[in-house]
């Protein structure tokens, strides 16, 4: 179900502060800076991403190869789990 389709994946931002959370179907192979520029886009304020409430400790991600390592395994137990937006 969240396998990638023609090269496009689905990641879902929860926005704590909004207590919303948003679907994003991005390139495979997006990086931080342009995954955070569609994000802030559709939100119309800045953020900073962490880890799903599921990854202990919680993260933040400030480079790129650690948000590529997390989008690699954001599926668990059968489920996309969000990445959090933090205002």
């Amino acid at each position: 179900k969240w396998a990638p389709k023609q090269g496009r994946i689905t990641i879902k931002v929860f926005v704590p502060s909004t207590d919303d959370i948003w679907m994003f179907r991005v390139p495979q192979d997006i990086s931080l800076t342009d995954f955070t520029s569609r994000v802030v886009g559709k939100l119309g304020f800045s953020v900073s991403f962490s880890g799903s409430v599921w990854d202990e400790p919680q993260y933040y991600f400030s480079k790129n190869d650690r948000f590529k390592s997390w989008v690699k395994g954001r599926i668990r137990f059968g489920r996309n789990l969000p990445i959090v937006a933090h205002v």
